[in-house]
């Protein structure tokens, strides 16, 4: 009887054990849907600070569309775990995710209670948190594979998205200001900032698409997009930065800052699409 039991152990366990020793390990494919899933939640946070910075400086109409703004982020949230688990992410970055996903669910909550300045800072913060996470993960993971595959996923999330970001904060302050119909004078300053750091890394995405290139960009499209910046900062300068009785919608303004970040995610999804291709 006993022989018969350990038998059937034996059948039961066996096929378990193969399953195991023999289960594949995520590709680097996976692993690009990972990077690319954080920075989802980079853009969803970036929209929703702004949306939020504009509602809190006046701008009644942003309301409802802080909490829809939300809503995407915890779709978008709810991807990367998924992802995440997917690409078997170890244990100490995914402690990191997990803290970073709670104290933007806390921030969320108690937002619209805080100081408007604050929350801007706040959520802020946890983007550049979300960036250098994203930062170990590509590391972690592509640079002890081919140089040229390293080099671009790095781009993806060393200049493509800093540059979102610089162009998301100067949208997030810049229509808040607009709401508020006046500039304060410790504004002037951050807001130029903005502007220096777009073009800054605007200029270091052109210079790697000069040396590196990409089949799927064509030259149209980089010049679509520094005209978008140009016009942008143009408005920012003109309109907002130092103004004492600002006229400008400030839902124009974010819109037509939220135009300049959909031609970098376009430049995004290209040069994703260009890695995947040669993974």
């Amino acid at each position: 009887m006993l022989k018969k039991v350990l038998l059937l152990i034996w059948i039961m366990v066996t096929p378990m054990m193969a399953f195991s020793l023999f289960e594949e390990e995520p590709s680097d494919k996976v692993y690009l849907h990972l990077v690319s899933s954080v920075k989802d939640v980079v853009i969803s946070t970036q929209k929703t600070r702004g949306l939020t910075n504009s509602f809190m400086n006046g701008n009644v109409a942003a309301q409802l569309l802080v909490y829809a703004q939300r809503e995407e982020m915890m779709k978008d949230l709810d991807t990367l775990k998924k992802v995440s688990t997917e690409a078997k992410l170890s244990k100490n970055y995914r402690a990191e995710m997990d803290t970073l996903i709670k104290n933007l669910k806390k921030l969320n909550k108690k937002a619209l209670k805080k100081n408007a300045a604050d929350v801007f800072d706040t959520y802020t913060q946890l983007i550049e948190s979300w960036l250098v996470l994203n930062g170990k993960i590509i590391d972690a993971r592509f640079k002890g594979g081919k140089q040229d595959i390293y080099v671009a996923v790095k781009m993806l999330n060393s200049t493509l998205l800093p540059l979102t970001e610089n162009i998301g904060k100067l949208r997030g302050m810049g229509s808040g200001i607009a709401a508020r119909g006046h500039c304060k004078a410790k504004e002037i300053p951050e807001m130029q900032s903005f502007i220096t750091n777009i073009e800054s890394y605007r200029v270091s995405m052109e210079q790697y698409f000069k040396s590196q290139g990409c089949k799927r960009l064509a030259p149209r499209e980089l010049n679509n997009l520094k005209e978008q910046i140009d016009l942008y900062s143009q408005l920012a300068k003109t309109k907002v930065i130092g103004q004492n009785k600002i006229t400008l919608d400030a839902n124009k303004f974010f819109d037509q800052g939220q135009t300049a970040i959909d031609g970098v995610l376009k430049i995004y999804n290209a040069m994703e699409a260009e890695i995947e291709s040669k993974l």
